[in-house]
């Protein structure tokens, strides 16, 4: 019989109360059961702890001592037991991730704030770079997962990628911005105006002005957007307030966004994520889960 959280807690109980009749009620047990637990643990350690003393009991010298060792033993215990409680939960525990620069933007404050928000210790570290300095992060356990567009990395064979949801894109630019003017945009259309972006657009190497605004921080890329003529392809969900306000519009141009673009998850291959990353994948899911179109008319 190895020592226990619930075997130390019977002893004070019993200790505290004087008795193995008011122990027993305190601690739901019956009497019969919790004086055979005792003596079963005074059998194995071979000596009484307790002296039977009319109806009820007190510690023997030897057993005094044990007490007092086993009380602030019991103290540590149901701390490590409420902490074991709490990780399982996804309450408690550090909770590493990465997040591509737009997912940052438009998915940290709120993710960040249901997480801190709840009762528990997290720690909560985000690295928000682009995908390929996200996936060299998680080889070096600099981070337990991270999420990114769909074509932002290659597939590597020692890292599972998985869909957990999508966003939908939006090339935008100011209020009054000369293209606004213009109907049937295509992709020669943008050769005149700079960009913005955290990456060059696959595939438009060809049609991107020399003039562009490279910068992790899309709040910054948008505040700038909307004092300049620069083009920006970000996300509807980022860009939404904005887009409502008529501060930004957003421009349709032939061949340039897909509708959806997927968002994936990588972690280690074979690696089982914590109980707080795995809260953490269901909200983010939850957060990327597609909720209809926020396009609207944007007028010069």
């Amino acid at each position: 019989m190895d020592v226990s959280l619930g075997k130390l807690r019977q002893l004070l109980t019993v200790a505290d109360t004087g008795s193995f009749s008011r122990a027993a009620d305190q601690l739901n047990v019956s009497q019969p059961a919790l004086s055979r637990a005792i003596a079963a643990l005074e059998e194995r350690y071979g000596f009484p702890i307790f002296n039977r003393v009319g109806h009820g009991v007190e510690p023997t010298a030897a057993g005094a001592q044990i007490i007092a060792l086993a009380r602030p033993l019991l103290e540590a215990m149901q701390v490590f037991d409420s902490n074991l409680r709490l990780f399982g939960s996804g309450k408690a525990g550090k909770l590493s991730l990465g997040l591509a620069p737009l997912l940052a933007s438009e998915l940290l404050a709120g993710f960040a704030a249901s997480v801190l928000e709840r009762e528990g210790e997290v720690q909560l570290k985000v690295l928000i770079r682009p995908g390929n300095i996200l996936l060299e992060a998680l080889k070096r356990d600099e981070i337990e997962l991270f999420f990114f567009p769909d074509s932002h990395i290659e597939a590597v064979p020692e890292i599972e990628v998985a869909p957990v949801g999508s966003i939908s894109p939006a090339c935008v630019v100011r209020r009054g911005h000369p293209l606004t003017a213009r109907r049937n945009l295509t992709l020669e259309d943008m050769r005149d105006f700079p960009w913005a972006g955290s990456v060059a657009p696959p595939g438009l190497k060809d049609f991107m002005n020399p003039a562009q605004f490279v910068c992790d921080n899309y709040h910054i890329l948008r505040d700038t957007v909307m004092r300049t003529d620069l083009i920006c392809i970000c996300s509807q969900g980022f860009v939404a307030r904005e887009l409502q306000d008529g501060s930004l519009c957003e421009i349709v141009v032939r061949d340039l966004l897909p509708s959806a673009v997927t968002i994936h998850m990588a972690k280690l291959r074979g690696r089982i994520v914590s109980p707080l990353a795995a809260s953490a994948l269901g909200q983010i899911s939850e957060m990327l889960r597609p909720r209809g179109s926020l396009r609207q008319a944007c007028a010069s």
